[in-house]
């Protein structure tokens, strides 16, 4: 039930964030995120198991 109300509120506040703010702010930060999670696996610093 907890994880219903946190992601139900989750998606809620996304989905009025992105109604009134452009979208490229979390495009450019999911990109940038992925980004360092690549390098890491990739150095070896991150496992993916």
């Amino acid at each position: 039930m907890v994880s219903f109300v946190v992601a139900y509120a989750s998606i809620a506040w996304l989905l009025r964030y992105v109604s009134r703010h452009s979208i490229v702010v979390f495009a450019g930060y999911r990109v940038a995120l992925g980004l360092l999670l690549a390098a890491g696996l990739v150095t070896g610093a991150l496992s993916a198991t």
